[in-house]
């Protein structure tokens, strides 16, 4: 029986039931199917849709990287299973995926790697190796509703001039959020491409785009190359058809993880288990999509915000504290600071109570110890406070206007 591996991608295809289908239909045509989450946006979406069991959502790899596994392990056809948001960036998708891992690993014709393409019915075949023919046409003769696509052909969107690297991005929307690992750097300002600018690592303009400023701060030396780059309006652009808290067992125990983006949430939580007891988060898009993954796991936040949302996250459109009253785990807080506050806020915590790490310890108990941490931040972030939100047990959000601390 022949295996395929399948790349699930994004959270659409798993709201719509379409990952579901695809992997229903093969292993009805007799096909043994594996099926891995690329990239970590589409974690909650298969959380909420029940797939655990079905998509291994407990492995953080880059699509590009989940290729790489299942190569290593013997799986040589492979299937991206995708929903755009359109035509161009689906393409683009499977175009960027196949270029990170061919630079990377110099093979392109060692395996086979077909895009299902849910935005608009099509089946892009990237390319096909000796001996897979009929595997091919046995999966187009189930999916008959998909039209076949010839690929684009694979080429570098980069180029370099000088001591500049040049990073085209196409099919994009005016007014998109550019995220590049997780960290939002810019807006797009018109459709079809726009280009990254780079120095010496660092990101410096964006062609037919408004660099973010204050956010590039939270990225590292950059491969301009190599980076996980998306254009979005929200993060997740469809709705769960179900939702339900996904209770961890056993005790919640006593460290605290400090997070700056939400790409190392589900990767810590999956190194600590039921280890975390709470989780600091700074910046608003930050605080919002942690909060949104957090409360399906019981894990309590203390979000800190200074009220300048990208909007990345829907629901939290202006940035106004209570537009977080949904997104916040029970016994939880937001502390809303003075604008401009919050990375300067957030590397103080991070010295003075994280020494400069991302992850302490809690001794003796929870629910003190939370008291106990939430008061020093407070000290720290006392001349900044504007107004908290708490999350009682009850799930009854309270917004208050702090006393003098």
């Amino acid at each position: 029986m022949t295996t395929l591996g399948l790349l699930i991608h994004g959270p659409e295809v798993i709201d719509e039931g379409e990952a579901n289908e695809a992997i229903e239909t093969l292993i009805k045509a007799g096909f043994e199917v594996e099926a891995t989450l690329g990239g970590i946006t589409g974690k909650t979406a298969v959380i909420d849709a029940g797939l655990q069991h079905a998509i291994d959502i407990s492995k953080d790899m880059k699509p590009s990287e989940v290729v790489e596994y299942y190569l290593k392990r013997g799986i040589d056809f492979i299937m991206l299973v995708n929903h755009a948001k359109t035509e161009e960036s689906g393409f683009m998708l499977g175009e960027g995926i196949l270029r990170n891992f061919i630079a990377k690993c110099d093979s392109e014709e060692s395996f086979s790697f077909v895009q299902l393409e849910y935005s608009n019915r099509i089946s892009i075949r990237w390319f096909v190796k000796s001996g897979d023919e009929n595997i091919f046409r046995n999966i187009t003769g189930v999916f008959t509703a998909f039209d076949e696509r010839e690929p684009y052909k694979l080429q570098s969107r980069c180029k370099k001039e000088s001591n500049l690297v040049y990073r085209e991005i196409r099919g994009v929307h005016p007014g998109e959020k550019i995220v590049v690992d997780g960290v939002i750097v810019g807006t797009t300002s018109r459709g079809d491409s726009v280009t990254l600018v780079a120095r010496e690592g660092k990101l410096v303009n964006i062609l037919g785009g408004t660099l973010i400023e204050h956010n590039l701060e939270k990225l590292p030396p950059l491969e301009l190359e190599k980076e996980l780059i998306k254009t979005a309006s929200v993060i997740r652009r469809t709705k769960p058809k179900l939702i339900g808290d996904v209770q961890r067992k056993g005790k919640r125990k006593g460290v605290a993880c400090f997070f700056y983006t939400v790409d190392k949430l589900f990767p810590k939580m999956e190194e600590r288990d039921d280890d975390i007891g709470v989780a600091v988060t700074i910046g608003d898009d930050t605080t919002g999509i942690a909060g949104d993954i957090l409360k399906r796991f019981g894990i309590p936040m203390i979000g800190i915000t200074d009220g300048d949302a990208d909007g990345l996250i829907e629901g939290i459109e202006t940035g106004a504290l209570e537009e977080y009253a949904k997104f916040m785990p029970h016994d939880s807080v937001i502390i809303r600071l003075k604008p401009e506050r919050d990375d300067i806020i957030g590397e103080r915590i991070r010295a003075e109570i994280f020494k400069g790490g991302d992850e302490i310890e809690l001794e003796g108990d929870l629910e003190k110890q939370f008291e106990v941490l939430k008061s020093r931040i407070q000290e720290i972030a006392k001349d900044d406070i504007i107004g908290v939100l708490s999350s009682p047990a009850s799930g009854k959000e309270r917004f208050s206007v702090p006393q003098r601390l």
